[in-house]
């Protein structure tokens, strides 16, 4: 290196510039080839991307999401035009008055205040916090900040003519759109709701999100270094793709049927874990409604609606506590209970167990048990001893009798008769291993043994305790029982449609496999009809209609209960009918009641099953058919023009139509009727004739709470009242009046009918 220095000293002081800058220049050409190749190649399309950016102006045109429809074309949720609430701090601050009306120049303080009272009228419009758009409009260096999402034409008319009074600037508009739901609460846990960027996130809205979403437009215009757009130069427009619509199975008029007798035993039985009530067309799989509880309001989901949670958050000690209690409330509400809670099913589940022994062959209706309270197995050392719920035992008793008293012994035996391969075999058949695949997201599954199960499992297993599963596997699996021995995939949507109604999909009927011959699922109906029927009647039955069913009583066996506590358990219901050609079923629900009587699932959802389908066949058009015994019951009307006629004739018009009257007066003629006239009264029902010089005969309305039907009856009677006795076990001898429709000692006009209602305790038709 020394000697290259001394040798330059040779050269002139032009040549060793030369020397020094050409490498350096070398070195600098280099470099900018590298960067050029690097930007204009590497990173090339980033770079085109961000010059786009620069020089181009997107806007999103969003797409109108489609609209949910119940299977008779009723909205269930549609979007509708709503405005986002835009303020421009930037521009608000510039356009603070620096003088007032008489030309005094204002203090910073001053200013300050026009600014407070302008966030404090902007807050007062839009029901936000003024301290909240105070902070949004300290964004100074902005243009662009939301205050308000998807607000209403009267919000907006309301912002306008505030801002015109007092000369505000700086607010503007955008146009969006706003899910609504016009029943609120209805099918809630089915149809879901949106969040805030319009997504769907439970129920169809989440699951069918990018059916209905559809695909936002975009309007690209050119613009100048100032960000404002260049009319007269490119711009192209991407139209938007709206959604499309789904239209569901939910029928509106079934759903809030089970809606309100839901509410109905909710009120009644205050139960912890919630309730539900399912229906489905036993023929297609399609849910006609689903309902539990605690619901929400789709339009405000984020509100705890169930009281009886409420209370208990207000029972908690710290704030942080009732916090976390709120979210899991929240939490629990969306969810829906058919699909994502499991339970033992109880004796409910029965009905697979005697399913699966029919086809087999190691049951038919020829076979016999015997009940002596208690079967005992060898358990290590110790002996463990399961019960029937009829601690003294049913003594002998064939195939139909053992389902209709729900015996558990004699169901321990037709399970250990199956054996622990066949009996899981069925288990897997029916669908109770896998999800049902209904078109709602987060189905889950239960817990189960499966065929390396030891008898005394497999006896808890026969009669619907130790496996878990949803309601709905309950239900699908007991609907192929009695519908051909078709395992049908459940779902809520029949078709998508585009928004002129034309169909872009449609859902027929999936059937898994068929699980059981249609001669034993034939001998399945009638032996679960003769479980609602038995003795006149159970709390299920309805009168005109053939019903089948099956009640479940589940303890609740992972309770750990401190001293004093009682015992939870979870009763539902499976009905069907009519019963020997089903075309509805439902699964009713009560999970861990904490009022009312809870001895058995019979008496705590029977009757409601009854009220269900009391409302449902109707509706749908399903054919009465009387006994002889029920035309005789039937109603009749009071004759019409009975005022005016001598008694002896009106009581010959009423005799005629089986009913009875009674004088009070000493006139000829008849002046005034009560019951009144045409109206509808119970057969054998007495009428009060009003003749001249009679006064309204008042009565005293008696306690027949804990009585027969036919002992309250009498006793009505005596005090001069008429009865119409409602439940299905109305004709049925063990049952006993639970409610009266006027309390003990209320003053009523002689002839008022007096409704009261008939339970029969125990299980089913035990």
């Amino acid at each position: 290196m020394f000697r290259f220095f001394k040798r330059m000293d040779k050269f002139t002081s032009m040549q060793r510039m030369v020397f020094v800058v050409c490498p350096v220049m070398v070195i600098i050409l280099v470099w900018v080839l590298i960067n050029l190749f690097k930007w204009s190649v590497v990173r090339g399309e980033e770079m085109e991307g961000r010059a786009a950016r620069q020089q181009l102006s997107d806007m999103t045109i969003a797409a109108n999401r489609g609209t949910i429809y119940d299977t008779n074309m009723n909205v269930l949720a549609q979007s509708a035009t709503a405005w986002n609430i835009i303020i421009d701090p930037h521009t608000i601050v510039e356009n603070v008055p620096s003088k007032d009306k008489d030309g005094n120049e204002l203090s910073e303080a001053e200013q300050e205040a026009y600014l407070k009272q302008f966030a404090m009228r902007l807050a007062e419009v839009l029901g936000k916090d003024e301290d909240y758009i105070l902070e949004q409009m300290s964004y100074t260096s902005k243009n662009y900040r939301k205050v308000a999402d998807r607000v209403d034409k009267t919000t907006v008319t309301a912002l306008q003519e505030m801002l015109a009074e007092y000369g505000y600037v700086g607010v503007s508009t955008e146009v969006s759109t706003k899910r609504y739901y016009p029943y609120s609460t209805l099918a809630s846990s089915v149809i879901g709701f949106c969040n805030s960027e319009n997504t769907g996130v439970y129920g169809l809205e989440a699951q069918y999100n990018s059916v209905l979403s559809g695909t936002d437009g975009r309007v690209i215009t050119a613009k100048d270094s100032l960000g404002e757009n260049l009319p007269t130069t490119y711009q192209k427009t991407f139209d938007a793709q709206d959604g499309y619509s789904i239209v569901t199975t939910i029928d509106t008029v079934i759903q809030q049927y089970i809606e309100k007798e839901l509410q109905s035993a909710v009120d009644q039985y205050q139960p912890e874990g919630g309730a539900l009530i399912m229906v489905m067309d036993t023929n297609t799989g399609g849910i006609l409604g689903m309902a539990d509880y605690p619901h929400y309001d789709c339009n405000d989901p984020y509100t705890i609606t169930y009281e009886y949670t409420l209370q208990q958050i207000e029972e908690l000690e710290t704030e942080d506590e009732k916090t976390a209690a709120r979210q899991e409330a929240r939490e629990a509400q969306w969810q829906n209970k058919a699909i994502t809670d499991t339970y033992e099913p109880g004796s409910v589940f029965k009905v697979v167990t005697a399913s699966a022994a029919l086809e087999e062959g190691t049951a038919s209706l020829a076979s016999t048990y015997y009940c002596n309270g208690v079967v005992n197995f060898q358990d290590g050392s110790s002996t463990l001893g399961i019960h029937c719920h009829k601690r003294t035992g049913h003594g002998a008793e064939t195939f139909t009798e053992a389902l209709v008293n729900s015996c558990n012994p004699a169901f321990m035996q037709i399970g250990l008769d199956l054996g622990q391969e066949r009996f899981f075999e069925y288990y897997q058949a029916f669908g109770l291993t896998e999800k049902t695949g209904i078109d709602l997201p987060a189905e889950r599954i239960g817990v189960y043994y499966d065929d390396t199960m030891n008898n005394i499992s497999l006896a808890s297993c026969s009669f619907g305790q130790s496996n878990t599963m949803t309601p709905l596997q309950m239900l699908t699996a007991a609907v192929a029982a009695v519908n051909g021995g078709n395992l049908l995939v459940p779902r809520v949507v029949d078709r998508i449609i585009d928004s002129d109604g034309n169909t872009v999909q449609e859902f027929g009927t999936t059937v898994k496999r068929q699980v059981i011959s249609e001669e034993n699922s034939a001998i399945m109906r009638d032996a679960l009809e003769q479980v609602v029927s038995a003795n006149g009647g159970t709390n299920a039955y309805v009168k005109g209609y053939k019903i089948g069913g099956k009640s479940g009583t589940a303890q609740i066996l992972s309770n750990k209960l401190d001293e004093g506590e009682e015992e939870m358990y979870v009763f539902s219901y499976f009905v069907f009918a009519p019963a020997d050609d089903p075309q509805v079923a439902a699964i009713v629900l009560i999970d861990s009641p904490t009022q009312g009587d809870t001895s058995y699932a019979n008496t705590v959802v029977g009757p409601l099953a009854s009220s269900i389908m009391q409302d449902i066949l109707p509706y749908l058009g399903v054919t009465t058919s009387f006994t002889d015994e029920e035309l005789e019951d039937q109603e009749v009307s009071v004759p019409s023009s009975l005022v005016g006629l001598d008694v002896a004739t009106a009581k010959s018009k009423l005799s005629t139509q089986g009913l009875d009257a009674y004088v009070i007066g000493n006139g000829d003629s008849v002046i005034d009727v009560f019951p009144d006239e045409s109206s509808r009264v119970p057969n054998e029902s007495t009428v009060v004739l009003y003749t001249e010089g009679g006064d309204i005969s008042m009565v005293t309305m008696p306690n027949v709470v804990g009585l027969s039907p036919t002992q309250a009856s009498q006793t009505l009677g005596n005090y001069g009242l008429n009865v119409r006795v409602s439940g299905g076990a109305a004709n049925n001898s063990k049952a006993r009046v639970v409610s009266q429709e006027y309390e003990t000692g209320t003053s009523l006009q002689r002839g008022t009918i007096v409704e009261i209602e008939c339970v029969v305790s125990g299980e089913d038709g035990a």
